[in-house]
């Protein structure tokens, strides 16, 4: 059994992360947090045996064995870096880095600190991308182009996902999963063809990116990240021999049933839908995770970090951009 320490009183930490933590067979052993006064709503329910005042003080504790990190996106390298030299095996949210030059940073750092070091993309560990990708795609191939849309509506100007100086945004939130998505539908690195964002005015940060992806052979991918928009997520797929519909490819609940669409050449456009029992990705990302620290040699999953932040690199050095009040102001 783990013994995990948490670094700040986070949302996805508190409702997320940490259930999936006790789900897996692992102990919430310590959380830092400047006001270990007002966090009850995370202390109480997971039975936390240690707080301390801030992220240091927790990294140097010798019983903690791992620690998960959902700080601001500005904070991540920095406090990977720490637990890495503090022996900790690491799991810190996405995006792990702010980009390529940040992520660099934390490479360099893993050559002289090697460990365990897993950047949290849940939807890694769902089920339904392995049915997608060994049953579906080829079913419905070559596949030829996609589309995602993933879209919520955040309207407070205080939420860290709306500050730019502390690496808010869509394309950072949110945008990494859709890029993740295109490179497992295509099994290929893309060059960005064109790109566009719409600036809140009031936060600086993009409010709505944006892009067409070329995966070589004409194949193509577009997507649009919204943090101001109705919520909705969706992946249409299209091969030469079908299609296919992810009808919510990222944060699908946990107790319902994922769902697919698809239908093969020749079909009248309804599609078959298949449904799959329902998981909890948290608790499968914390297993695999546990797994790798239970191995005892060094691994990290940087070089899937890098794929996707060289793509979001790109979209934001050729995005058109335009500046428009908050949604909320509009």
């Amino acid at each position: 059994m783990l013994k995990f320490g948490i670094l700040g009183n986070a949302k996805i930490a508190r409702e997320k992360v940490c259930p999936a933590i006790v789900a897996a067979g692992h102990q919430v052993y310590a959380l830092a947090t400047a006001r270990p006064e007002a966090a009850a709503n995370i202390i109480e329910p997971f039975n936390i045996s240690k707080t301390y005042p801030d992220y240091d003080q927790l990294l140097s504790d010798p019983d903690i064995d791992a620690i998960y990190i959902p700080l601001p996106n500005h904070l991540h390298v920095e406090y990977s870096i720490k637990g890495l030299q503090a022996g900790k095996a690491v799991l810190c949210e996405k995006p792990i880095a702010l980009d390529v030059a940040d992520l660099s940073r934390l490479e360099e750092a893993l050559q002289q600190h090697p460990g365990v070091l897993m950047e949290a993309y849940m939807v890694a560990y769902n089920p339904q991308w392995r049915l997608l990708r060994d049953e579906l795609l080829p079913k419905i191939g070559p596949i030829q182009s996609a589309h995602c849309i993933f879209a919520y509506k955040n309207l407070d100007p205080s939420n860290i996902r709306a500050k730019a100086e502390l690496g808010g945004g869509g394309l950072l939130d949110i945008g990494c999963y859709a890029t993740l998505a295109g490179r497992w539908i295509f099994d290929a690195q893309p060059t960005v063809m064109a790109s566009r964002q719409v600036l809140d005015r009031n936060g600086g940060v993009d409010r709505l990116t944006s892009a067409i992806l070329d995966y070589g052979q004409g194949r193509t991918y577009a997507f649009t990240v919204a943090t101001q928009a109705c919520l909705h997520q969706r992946i249409t797929i299209l091969g030469t021999q079908g299609w296919a519909e992810v009808t919510v490819p990222f944060n699908p609940d946990s107790e319902e049933d994922a769902r697919f669409r698809w239908e093969a050449e020749g079909g009248r456009g309804e599609g078959t839908l298949i449904e799959m029992p329902p998981v909890d990705q948290y608790t499968e990302m914390v297993k695999a995770f546990a797994a790798k620290v239970d191995e005892g040699a060094p691994w990290n999953n940087l070089v899937q970090s890098r794929q996707v932040m060289e793509v979001l690199d790109q979209i934001r050095s050729q995005a058109v951009t335009d500046v428009v009040p908050s949604a909320h102001m509009a």
